[in-house]
């Protein structure tokens, strides 16, 4: 009767543990997985370099690493919008990320925005 006992309890608690992983929102590492990759943009008409920036998740975070920076910067999402990210730097102000799909529905460009600064460009993927 105990092993009966046992063995029914764990098969509740299989089946509660598999109900309640099939309704769990996407974790963000998944939710951001589209965005990660390596991204050229030609700022050269702004005065600054061609930079490479690579976009990445860490903590369940997206971030971002300009080869022209020490260090990668967080991005934070903008509410209601699952394609736009932004960050505030200290020295450089305000940024708007904005991921592009292709007709294919597949992320391959993205916009970036610094108002204060003048710039509007469309880095393309170079990582596939």
């Amino acid at each position: 009767m105990k092993r009966t006992l046992v063995i029914l309890a764990a098969a509740a608690l299989v089946a509660a543990l598999s109900f309640a992983s099939g309704i769990q929102e996407k974790k963000p590492a998944d939710k951001y997985a589209a965005f990660c990759g390596d991204y050229r943009f030609d700022l050269t008409s702004y005065g600054a370099p061609v930079i490479t920036a690579k976009i990445y998740v860490e903590n369940d975070e997206l971030y971002v690493h300009a080869d022209t920076s020490d260090s990668p910067d967080k991005l934070s999402p903008v509410e209601n919008e699952p394609t736009k990210f932004f960050l505030d730097d200290p020295d450089e102000g305000h940024w708007d990320f904005e991921f592009l799909k292709d007709d294919k529905g597949k992320i391959t460009k993205c916009r970036i925005v610094n108002a204060g600064m003048g710039i509007d460009a469309v880095g393309e993927r170079i990582d596939g």
